[in-house]
C-alpha cells in the first residue's frame, strides 16, 4: 500500500503546487498527517506562552496539509468520492487557545498549550477524566480552479471546516475544479466540538480509497458527506447564518436528485427530523452542517 509521508506538506490548496504522489481510482492508499501547527509545539518548552507569542510573530502557516495527491482520470466536472477507511491518533495531542479568536481577551490574557496522552482509544485529560476518541479530519479539500486557498480557510473546494462526520466509515463528496483533482489532508483531530470551541489536535495516519463519479459534478455546489446514517451538507459563508442556509440549499438538491421528492416535500420533511450544526466557527468563512437520518429517505438512487 502506498505511504504518502507527512514530509511532503503546503500552506495552500492551488492547483500549481506539483503533486507528491499519483494514486489511481479504487487503489487504497495511507496519509500520514502533520498537526495544525506543522510539529512545532510537541514538547514542553514549546508550549509557553512566551514561546507562543514569538512563534506568531516570526509566522508561521496553520494547518498544513499533505499533498497534493494526484487522482488520475479526475476532470473538472467529475465527482470524487473520498472512502475514509481508517483513521489512527497518534500518542501526543495538544490542547490550546489563541484569546483573541472568541474575544476571551479579559479571560485569558495570554495562549496556552497543553499537551495531552492519547492511549487505548481515549485522550487522558486529566487523571480522574479520560475522553473516548472520536477522530477527525480537520482539513481536506481539492485544489480550487483558479485561485490559491489558504489550509486555515474554507469554500466550494473544502478546506478547514472541521465537520465532525468528515472521519472514518464517511464518504466525501468534492466536485472536481482541475486536473488530478488534487487532493490534500491534514490537520486531524482525536476530537472536536462543534463549532471548534476547542480540539486535540494531533498528527493522525489516515487510509483513504477515491473513486471518480465522471460528469457529476456540475450539480455539487457544495460539500457533501456520506456516513453509515445520514446525509449531510457544508454550506461555507460569512455570516454564519448565511452558510447555514447554503447547507440547506444543498440538502434540499440533494433529496431531489436522491429520491426524487420535490424540494418543497424535502424542506417539509427537514424541518420534521433534520438538524443544522456547526462546523468551524473560530474564524471566518465559517462551516455550518445541514444533517438528514438516511431512515427516512424514500427510495434509494445512490450517488
Amino acid at each position: 500500500m502506498q505511504r504518502i509521508t507527512r514530509d511532503k506538506l503546503t500552506p495552500v490548496f492551488d492547483r500549481r503546487v506539483p503533486p507528491v504522489a499519483r494514486v489511481v481510482p479504487g487503489e487504497v492508499f495511507l496519509v500520514e498527517t502533520e498537526d495544525s501547527r506543522g510539529g512545532r509545539t510537541r514538547v514542553p518548552e514549546h508550549t509557553t506562552p512566551e514561546y507562543l507569542v514569538a512563534m506568531r510573530k516570526r509566522g508561521y502557516h496553520g494547518n498544513p496539509v499533505t499533498g497534493p495527491i494526484w487522482v488520475e482520470g479526475a476532470r473538472p466536472g467529475d465527482l470524487l468520492a473520498i472512502h475514509i477507511l481508517e483513521q489512527r491518533c497518534d500518542a501526543l495531542g495538544y490542547m490550546g487557545y489563541w484569546p483573541f479568536l472568541f474575544h476571551l481577551e479579559d479571560y485569558f490574557p495570554q495562549p496556552a498549550t497543553v499537551l495531552v496522552d492519547i492511549r487505548e482509544g481515549q485522550v487522558h485529560f486529566a487523571e480522574d477524566i479520560r475522553i473516548p476518541v472520536r477522530p477527525v479530519i480537520g482539513t481536506i479539500g481539492v485544489a480550487p480552479a483558479l485561485e490559491a486557498i489558504a489550509c486555515g480557510s474554507m469554500g466550494r473546494h473544502c478546506g478547514n471546516v472541521d465537520v465532525q462526520e468528515i472521519a472514518a466509515g464517511s464518504i466525501l463528496y468534492l466536485p472536481v475544479y482541475t486536473e488530478g483533482a488534487l487532493l490534500c489532508l491534514g490537520d486531524c483531530h482525536a476530537i472536536q466540538s462543534d463549532g471548534e470551541i476547542g480540539s486535540v489536535e494531533m498528527r493522525s495516519e489516515v487510509t483513504l480509497r477515491c473513486e471518480l463519479l465522471p460528469g457529476c459534478g456540475a450539480s455539487v455546489i457544495w460539500p457533501r458527506i456520506e456516513t453509515a446514517d445520514s446525509l449531510v451538507t457544508v454550506g461555507i459563508a460569512t455570516p454564519l447564518e448565511e452558510a447555514a442556509r447554503l447547507a440547506l440549499r444543498e440538502m434540499l438538491c440533494w433529496l431531489e436528485e436522491r429520491t426524487g421528492m420535490s424540494k418543497h416535500e424535502s424542506y417539509l420533511l427537514l424541518g420534521c427530523v433534520g438538524a443544522w450544526r456547526p462546523g468551524q466557527v473560530q474564524v471566518p468563512n465559517y462551516s455550518m452542517r445541514c444533517i438528514f437520518p438516511k431512515e427516512y429517505l424514500r427510495n434509494r438512487r445512490g450517488g
